[in-house]
This record gives C-alpha cells, sequence and structure tokens, in this order.
C-alpha cells in the first residue's frame, strides 16, 4: 500500500503522468482566492519546489517565483510541465487570463488564447481524465509540441 501511494506521488510530479482529478477542489471561478490557488500550484507537477506566487485581480495573473533553476530542474521536464501547469490552472479556474513563471535563471509566459489555441477551447472542458489525457498530456510527450512555445 505504501509503495502504490509512494508511486502515485511521484507520477503526480510529472506532467506525463499527473493525474488531472487530484486538483478537482481547487476549481473555482476567480484567481483572487489565494489559498485556493496556492492547494492548486501545490498538486501540480513542480509543486515540490520552493516558490511564491502573487495574484493581480485587475488583470487575471499569476506570477509564480520559483527559487530553483531551470538548469537544475531540467530544460525538457520544466518547459513539459509549465505547460501543463498553465492548461490545468486556466481549465480549473475560470477567470485566469495569464501566468508568468519566473526562476532565477529565465521567466515564461503563457495566456489563455494561446493556451486554448493549443489544447482545445475552453480548457475546463478538457478536465474530464480521458479528454485530458489525449488533449493535453499526449501532445506533451512531444518534444516538438512543447519547443513551439519557448522560441
Amino acid at each position: 500500500m505504501e509503495q502504490r501511494q509512494a508511486e502515485y506521488d511521484r507520477n503526480q510530479r510529472d506532467a506525463l503522468t499527473h493525474d488531472i482529478t487530484a486538483i478537482e477542489k481547487y476549481r473555482s471561478a476567480y484567481v483572487g482566492d489565494a489559498p485556493n490557488l496556492g492547494g492548486l500550484l501545490e498538486h501540480l507537477p513542480l509543486g515540490d519546489i520552493g516558490k511564491q506566487y502573487t495574484i493581480d485581480s485587475d488583470l487575471c495573473t499569476v506570477t509564480v517565483d520559483y527559487r530553483d533553476t531551470v538548469w537544475n530542474i531540467g530544460e525538457e521536464k520544466v518547459q513539459r510541465d509549465l505547460l501543463y501547469n498553465s492548461a490545468a490552472a486556466m481549465a480549473s479556474i475560470d477567470n485566469l487570463a495569464g501566468i508568468t513563471y519566473r526562476f532565477p535563471d529565465g521567466s515564461f509566459t503563457f495566456d489563455r488564447k494561446t493556451m486554448e489555441d493549443a489544447f482545445g477551447s475552453p480548457l475546463s472542458h478538457l478536465l474530464a481524465p480521458a479528454k485530458w489525457r489525449d488533449a493535453v498530456q499526449t501532445r506533451l510527450s512531444s518534444k516538438e509540441f512543447c519547443r513551439q512555445f519557448y522560441q
């Protein structure tokens, strides 16, 4: 039982194996609920990396400041996980318009239109596990697909 739980926990730290149902309780209409946003970020890949976040309620955006570097975590993992986290956060929070992720050695920004163009609109309709796997996780297994967001 403990071994299965440990494997599940490891899977939750990777975009390709994350169980999207784990964030169901963090669905919200509004980005301004700080405890909800914090819980969501903790239950997504990279959730185990030290971070702080700020909410801009006027622009409906979030900035996440990570304490570790992209280089240390791994560029491919960071790129895939940030795409995943952006899609998951925007699917879960109805009015979230954009997310910026800042690391000591780089910064990345994603907006809702770009994410919906890439994965489908509205993102919230993809939250069923089978749909999520097909529309999001399968695409993220392609390095070429992920690279297009970072050029």
